[in-house]
């Protein structure tokens, strides 16, 4: 198994995952707002790390909130640009960037791919907790569940 089938199936993973999760949030109707701060925080680092990525100016806040919908399309096209970074570029390439306080740093593709898979699956689990606090149904979320279920 090969470095770059690994990602790609992270990636595959990481999509399906947010997109049912976005689903599951509009079902059970969260009332904290919390729930949608972090679920497009989720999809906005995401898009954020694949501009800096491409050397692109981000087109996104951190923090913006996002309708559901909107959050559903970004997913969407976060899981295109990924693939495409991971088809046309070498994982150990450095990438040069500024935080969002102005701080530069590199890192190469494979680390901020990792990231926003490690990223995004801590939030979840956030996303989850307040569920349940909420009294809401919290949703599987486990990578293995998934390849185990093969919806990936």
């Amino acid at each position: 198994m090969t470095a770059q089938y690994l990602f790609e199936e992270n990636n595959a993973y990481n999509t399906k995952v947010n997109v049912d999760l976005v689903e599951h949030l509009i079902q059970q109707s969260a009332h904290d707002e919390r729930v949608q701060i972090l679920m497009s925080h989720i999809v906005n680092a995401h898009q954020i790390w694949l501009e800096r990525i491409l050397g692109i100016p981000n087109s996104v806040a951190v923090f913006e909130v996002r309708s559901y919908h909107e959050l559903k399309q970004q997913i969407l096209e976060n899981n295109q640009l990924t693939l495409t970074i991971l088809t046309t570029r070498n994982l150990e390439d450095s990438i040069q960037y500024r935080n969002t306080k102005g701080q530069t740093y590199i890192n190469s593709i494979l680390q901020i791919l990792l990231h926003i898979f490690n990223h995004s699956s801590y939030h979840r689990g956030q996303i989850n907790q307040l569920l349940v606090k909420e009294g809401k149904q919290a949703m599987i979320t486990d990578y293995i569940f998934y390849n185990r279920t093969e919806v990936i």
